[in-house]
């Protein structure tokens, strides 16, 4: 039996570029949201980098119930690779295509 996994996804905006590519900057990322909700909380919440729109969108998929606890960990995170950074949500969605047609529109203004 396949069990399926219920997720969301949250769209964040950078406030400068980043290179979700790195595996450091994905550590600070990770470690960041550890910071405020915990190791065990991580674990549950899952956040995993599912794309990067353009050097400053992200997509972050979550476990559906922990959007909220990821959400207030990303404003909390205030530095990645040494640098000062701020992360916004822009919205949230369950489903990867929607985020990235606000995206798409968010870059057309």
């Amino acid at each position: 039996m396949i069990i399926r996994r219920k997720s969301r996804y949250i769209l964040v905006e950078a406030s400068r570029d980043i290179d979700l590519s790195d595996r450091q900057v994905q550590a600070d990322l990770s470690e960041g949201i550890s910071r405020v909700i915990g190791n065990i909380g991580h674990v549950n919440a899952s956040p995993k980098v599912m794309a990067q729109l353009n050097p400053r969108l992200f997509i972050l998929r979550v476990s559906r119930g922990f959007e909220g606890d990821v959400i207030i960990a990303l404003a909390f995170t205030k530095e990645i690779k040494g640098s000062e950074i701020g992360l916004y949500t822009i919205r949230t969605s369950g489903s990867m295509l929607r985020l990235k047609e606000v995206a798409a529109s968010q870059d057309a203004q």
